[in-house]
């Protein structure tokens, strides 16, 4: 299925939920720029879906933190493809603690990538959305956007910051034709914050974030999905944790 020369950028690309959509938009024929600070895994990644379908596949490295790397982003994707269709802002680390021990060091350190790195990037994105007159942006929050848990008063915070931010844009752009949604996944299994998932029976595989994107990128030009959320059912199973990226 070739989705006529569309070109996606995908945010930590590199590891996880990242790593999947990679490996799903690549199988729908979509050209890639695959974004993440780890460029050495990024190539990886970048090997592992080369010949999965017929879109054109590049790396970049990038601090979205900074301004002018991400400014760098847009301007290589657009030399390299011409154009944007699709933004997938997945990037995002997380630190769990009681909220008393958590430091200002924490709170920059969640609240500039996962809140000020997505909102910068798309406000150097859109403008090209709005002059094509289409697109799509799809910020992968999660369920912690939508409520609180034991650990996560920061993390959480800055998701619901997410969730502000994609029901904004999504009433500032809609006149132009682009698209904004949020997709919500509960516990995911990866290696996100630094940590084991803690209850294996009850966590989403990343492919099942990866699925919800493809249906995303492949809906009829007339439909706004607004939002998506992924909450997985009881699962028991045995992971193998020495293999999770």
């Amino acid at each position: 299925m070739v989705h006529n020369g569309k070109v996606v950028i995908v945010t930590g690309a590199s590891k996880g939920i990242g790593r999947a959509i990679s490996h799903k938009l690549a199988s729908l024929d979509f050209n890639l720029m695959l974004v993440s600070r780890d460029l050495s895994s990024l190539n990886k990644v970048k090997s592992e879906i080369s010949s999965l379908g017929g879109g054109e596949i590049e790396v970049l490295s990038c601090d979205l933190t900074q301004e002018d790397e991400i400014q760098n982003l847009v301007e290589k994707t657009l030399e390299r493809f011409e154009k944007i269709d699709v933004l997938v802002n997945n990037a995002g680390v997380g630190r769990f603690k009681r909220v008393d021990d958590f430091t200002l060091d924490d709170y920059d350190f969640m609240f500039d990538l996962n809140v000020k790195g997505l909102f910068l990037l798309t406000k150097y994105i859109i403008p090209y959305l709005i002059t094509q007159k289409s697109g799509h942006v799809i910020n992968i929050s999660s369920i912690a956007g939508k409520n609180g848990f034991k650990s996560g008063s920061l993390y959480s915070a800055s998701k619901h910051a997410v969730q502000g931010f994609t029901w904004s844009l999504r009433e500032d752009v809609k006149e132009f034709g682009i698209k904004v949604t949020a997709v919500c996944p509960g516990s995911v299994l990866t290696r996100f914050g630094g940590k084991k998932a803690e209850n294996v029976d009850w966590s989403l595989e990343p492919e099942d974030v990866a699925h919800a994107i493809g249906f995303l990128v492949t809906e009829s030009d007339y439909v706004n999905t607004a939002e998506i959320i992924i909450k997985p059912r009881y699962n028991p199973r045995t992971v193998n944790w020495e293999t999770r990226i």
